[in-house]
């Protein structure tokens, strides 16, 4: 399963999905949602806790990146190697411009930090 998008209407909170037998939605109140917030955060906090939980720590930001296609840009934020969300921006906006330039210095930093070990690296510290 993969989530898609989350948006609110009338007065629900809908959450879009899709499987292996395609596109779903479900709708449900904001109690409901701020259950199922609740609910997850002490499933994942679990979840990470337990010996088979593959080395998985809380998901920070890894880095940034922008897609583009001929319809649409895409910026995607990794947490980790294995979990990414997906921010659709229009195109010709200034927003999609500073995403851009964002992503940019992003990719740039992170490649100064590979190319140049901070000095704790140099020691033989862990950060």
């Amino acid at each position: 399963m993969k989530l898609t998008y989350t948006d609110s209407r009338d007065g629900r909170v809908i959450i879009g999905f899709t499987d292996q037998h395609g596109k779903h939605e479900i709708a449900i109140s904001t109690v409901e949602a701020a259950d199922l917030i609740g609910a997850l955060r002490t499933s994942l906090e679990e979840a990470i806790g337990s010996p088979a939980a593959d080395s998985m720590a809380l998901p920070g930001i890894e880095r940034v990146r922008i897609v583009e296609t001929a319809e649409e840009v895409v910026f995607r934020v990794y947490m980790n190697d294995r979990i990414s969300h997906d921010y659709l921006v229009p195109r010709g906006t200034v927003l999609a411009d500073e995403l851009r330039m964002l992503a940019d210095r992003v990719e740039a930093r992170n490649s100064a930090k590979a190319t140049h070990p901070s000095s704790d690296a140099q020691k033989g510290k862990l950060n």
